[in-house]
């Protein structure tokens, strides 16, 4: 009895191009995802240390511009009893003129729901010094205000 000869079979069908499809299609999303929550991330930041940062600015810009009454008003109540608005503007009188700004870091934390913050800021002085201070920021009434040493 003679065999009939096996027909060779065919390989199946190259799917390379789905393959390809596929693997770029889940690149894109992982790509998006990454970028969705690195701005969702960054945003985050923002909005925590936006408004202390922006307090700080205040602050040193009413000291920029000599309007010491404006820039007592940003203190902070203990910062206050400890000094009257006469004895802050002395303070100032004796130290050097401040030329320009640039803050250069914020940091808020929230221990045991007490929220403060840090800024830290680059001050020009008019002798051309630059002074590195760091403010001390604590929320009341919903607002920032600058505590501790303020010059």
């Amino acid at each position: 009895m003679v065999m009939p000869m096996r027909q060779p079979v065919p390989p199946p069908p190259r799917r390379t191009l789905r393959t390809v499809v596929i693997v770029v299609s889940i690149v894109m999303v992982l790509c998006t995802c990454v970028a969705a929550g690195g701005y969702f991330f960054i945003r985050g930041i923002q909005q925590a240390t936006g408004p202390a940062s922006q307090a700080a600015e205040e602050f040193v810009a009413d000291l920029e511009s000599g309007n010491a009454d404006a820039a007592y008003g940003r203190l902070c109540a203990s910062t206050t009893s400890n000094f009257t608005r006469e004895a802050f503007v002395q303070g100032l009188s004796g130290q050097s003129a401040i030329r320009s700004h640039e803050i250069i870091g914020v940091n808020v934390s929230n221990v045991n729901g007490r929220v403060s913050a840090t800024v830290t800021a680059n001050l020009t002085l008019d002798s051309g010094f630059v002074d590195r201070h760091t403010f001390t920021l604590v929320q009341e009434d919903g607002q920032w205000k600058v505590c501790g040493q303020p010059f």
